[in-house]
């Protein structure tokens, strides 16, 4: 049996102090981060990804492991203005494809005091995307599950990078913003549940919110 994910406050106390330290600290304190945080991560991996399997989708990808499912925690600072060694945050993901970096996925962004949840996907062609959106038997279904998604949990469509429609779309057209899309991201925030709350259960329940959305990714691109 897997292990229930546990972040209590002890885990989230970890996580919030741990950009204001160095290697060396990191390194004397490798034990309590591997109880804390680094165990609890690839449990909460495995749970998620039972139940999105269970009640999503079968593919379902969830590896509990750096690097698979679970961002490193340490930071690349070589292009980063940031030079704080160590992020005060977990990024995990879980997703349906072959290629990791272009299959649509399903993320938790978990911080000391809030849980981010977000599905979206690294647009692999924008011709094929603009066409999809441009065609109403397609543009439609995508809009009203986004539509759905940001009244139920207040998201933001993030990945609108394009200051105009590209040509040939018209300016005006219904799913504009969409079309201005150079990658896709739905997501949002919520405070983090209390201890008493089944952490797994609780993130995979709302990343259920997000199916419909998952759901015309997978099966369009």
């Amino acid at each position: 049996m897997t292990a229930s994910p546990v972040f209590p406050a002890e885990a989230r106390d970890f996580l919030r102090q741990l950009p204001t330290h160095d290697k060396a600290w990191f390194d004397a304190n490798r034990p309590a981060y591997q109880a804390l945080i680094a165990e609890p991560a690839k449990a909460l991996v495995e749970a998620v990804a039972g139940e999105l399997r269970n009640d999503l989708s079968p593919a379902i990808v969830g590896i509990p492991r750096v690097n698979g499912s679970i961002s490193p925690i340490n930071r690349d600072i070589r292009f980063s203005a940031d030079k704080t060694p160590y992020k005060d945050h977990l990024l995990f993901r879980w997703w349906e494809g072959e290629e990791k970096k272009t299959a649509p996925t399903l993320f938790v962004r978990l911080t000391a005091d809030e849980v981010g949840f977000a599905t979206g996907v690294m647009l692999p062609s924008l011709d094929r995307w603009r066409a999809l959106v441009d065609a109403e038997a397609t543009g439609a279904p995508l809009a009203s599950a986004i539509e759905a998604l940001v009244a139920e949990t207040g998201a933001e469509v993030a990945g609108i990078e394009y200051k105009r429609v590209p040509k040939p779309y018209d300016a005006d057209h219904p799913r504009e913003d969409l079309l201005r899309c150079k990658w896709l991201q739905v997501r949002w925030l919520e405070p983090f549940p209390g201890d008493g709350a089944e952490f797994g259960s609780w993130c995979a329940r709302r990343l259920l919110q997000c199916a419909d959305v998952h759901r015309w990714l997978v099966t369009n691109l």
